[in-house]
């Protein structure tokens, strides 16, 4: 009798398997912990190759030639509208970071402000600092989790050694080395924090990110600012690996190929090792599901908050009960420090009204009459 398990060899829990390799650059040492016989492997070849930049592997693993952080979703997300307090730049829509600071104050719960309530607005002040540019990846139970399907892939490889089926024996052993030398390579990469340069003489870059009913005032320098708003993520490869990406692009090849040889081979073993290999792919796959069901981009907020030093003292979320005590809010924590007369927040380039007229852009008499009362 022999269990003919070719059929889902290279395409099960494929999607499973690219969602987990996407998160490997989170994480410590998670590229020395890929050593086990991984499932999906046509679909990760397919989908990593596309990295690989040549006529060779563009004609291999067709697809858009896009930047490594984008591939992974680590950058690319369209920020929220940036209004400038001082310096009168707005900014339609912002990067990545934008939106995962975004993102994190949309979750606050903050400071339920007492007065009158129609629709509560949230308003996160944000006092920001000089971002550092090297995000370190962060510990977690995945090292003790992936213990597991490598313990399997290694014991169930053995045994079919020992039971001298030496076609599930390779087959086994192939998925344990194209796995594991592929997590080495994709895991390689640091993520980085592109910054922008603004000039020496640059007012403040006091601004609010604006998302409907939620607002995240940016207190701080321009270059900090700036940063938030129009920098990017990059992952930074090695030389080695940087060079048409090829060294991806083999690894890549190498998935592709186990496919193949498991179509082959894997029904020419006994019926101990198809099931011995089906065994590894159970825990490999129950691996790869679990870092998949980890949200990426939580993790991402969360990175940037430790590296960024964005405290609780730091960042501080109030929910105000009316559009209108938002404005005013936002008019008050925006104004120069220090700084009381009209005359001077003038010279400054501080204009409330524009503040407010971002927030309630009505032109009505009654609206015109009420920004008179406020300012």
């Amino acid at each position: 009798f022999s269990l003919n398990v070719s059929g889902v060899a290279g395409f099960f829990g494929g999607d499973e398997a690219i969602s987990a390799i996407q998160t490997i650059h989170h994480y410590k040492a998670r590229r020395f912990l890929g050593w086990y016989n991984s499932p999906g492997s046509w679909n990760v070849g397919k989908k990593f190759g596309k990295l690989a930049k040549s006529r060779f592997w563009d004609g291999l693993f067709p697809g858009p030639d896009e930047e490594p952080a984008k591939f992974f979703e680590l950058d690319g997300k369209q920020g929220p509208k940036y209004v400038a307090s001082r310096s009168g730049s707005i900014l339609e829509y912002t990067g990545h970071l934008a939106y995962l600071i975004m993102q994190k104050s949309k979750e606050e719960l903050g400071y339920q402000v007492t007065g009158r309530v129609t629709k509560r607005n949230k308003v996160t002040v944000i006092k920001t600092h000089l971002p550092v540019h090297d995000i370190l990846p962060r510990s977690g139970l995945h090292t003790l989790v992936a213990i597991l399907p490598i313990a399997v892939s290694f014991t169930t490889c053995a045994l079919c050694g020992w039971t001298h089926d030496w076609f599930c024996f390779s087959m086994i052993l192939l998925g344990i080395v194209s796995s594991g030398i592929s997590s080495l390579v994709i895991g390689s990469a640091c993520l980085k924090l592109q910054g922008v340069n603004s000039a020496p003489t640059a007012p403040p870059g006091d601004g609010m990110l604006m998302d409907g009913d939620d607002i995240v005032l940016l207190l701080g320098k321009e270059g900090d600012v700036a940063t938030i708003t129009r920098g990017k993520f990059v992952l930074e490869y090695d030389s080695w690996v940087r060079d048409e990406y090829a060294a991806i692009g083999l690894c890549s090849l190498l998935l592709v190929v186990q496919l193949l040889a498991q179509l082959l081979l894997i029904p020419q073993g006994t019926l101990f090792g198809q099931i011995m290999f089906l065994s590894s792919f159970a825990a490999s796959w129950a691996y790869n599901l679990y870092l998949s069901s980890i949200d990426h981009e939580y993790i991402q907020e969360e990175l940037i908050l430790k590296e960024l030093h964005l405290k609780e003292e730091d960042m501080r979320t109030y929910s105000l009960g009316t559009r209108t005590t938002a404005a005013v809010f936002a008019c008050l924590m925006l104004q120069p420090p220090g700084v009381c007369a009209e005359s001077e927040w003038e010279d400054l380039g501080f204009k409330p009204e524009r503040i407010i007229c971002n927030f309630i852009p009505n032109d009505t008499p009654v609206w015109i009459t009420w920004r008179k009362k406020v300012l």
